[in-house]
């Protein structure tokens, strides 16, 4: 079974900050992405691939994580493209030891809370839940930041 190195919420998946800085800062064997829609877009799933040629990629359903984990013995970078993604595969039965957010759009109906974090209230709710049920649930955009308590963003949700 694969040791889960980093579980991360990030929009854009695969990108710079990616292959640049967190998979230096915590170094991993494989990548996998959890996202429904990702598994059936093969034009994507190669850029994505293509992107880190160094380390495997696999692109699972939320509903098959546990079983790209099991398949082999390995570290894992494991990373959702959002908070409901995350927070449905948590609620499911995964057990994560960490979840680090990321990078969360900004769009209609979400404040921007942090560097490259947006959250609507139903996400910080999601993530509050998460937190008070025992996950470490922090907030780090790239590794040479801090990580932020997700408590300490509530008042700006307000």
């Amino acid at each position: 079974m694969a040791k889960i190195k980093m579980v991360r919420i990030d929009y854009r998946m695969v990108h710079g900050q990616i292959v640049a800085k967190w998979i230096k800062f915590r170094p991993v064997d494989r990548l996998i992405l959890a996202d429904d829609a990702l598994v059936d877009d093969s034009f994507m799933g190669d850029i994505y691939k293509m992107a880190v040629p160094q380390k495997d990629v696999d692109i699972v359903k939320l509903t098959d994580i546990q079983e790209a984990l099991d398949k082999k013995d390995d570290t894992v970078m494991l990373i959702f493209k959002d908070v409901k993604a995350a927070y449905t595969a948590i609620k499911n039965g995964l057990k994560l030891p960490e979840l680090n957010v990321g990078a969360v759009q900004n769009g209609k109906g979400r404040k921007s809370v942090s560097q490259g974090v947006s959250l609507s209230k139903d996400e910080y709710d999601m993530l509050k839940e998460l937190k008070d049920s025992g996950l470490n649930v922090y907030l780090q955009p790239i590794p040479e930041n801090d990580p932020i308590d997700l408590t300490s963003i509530e008042k700006k949700l307000i």
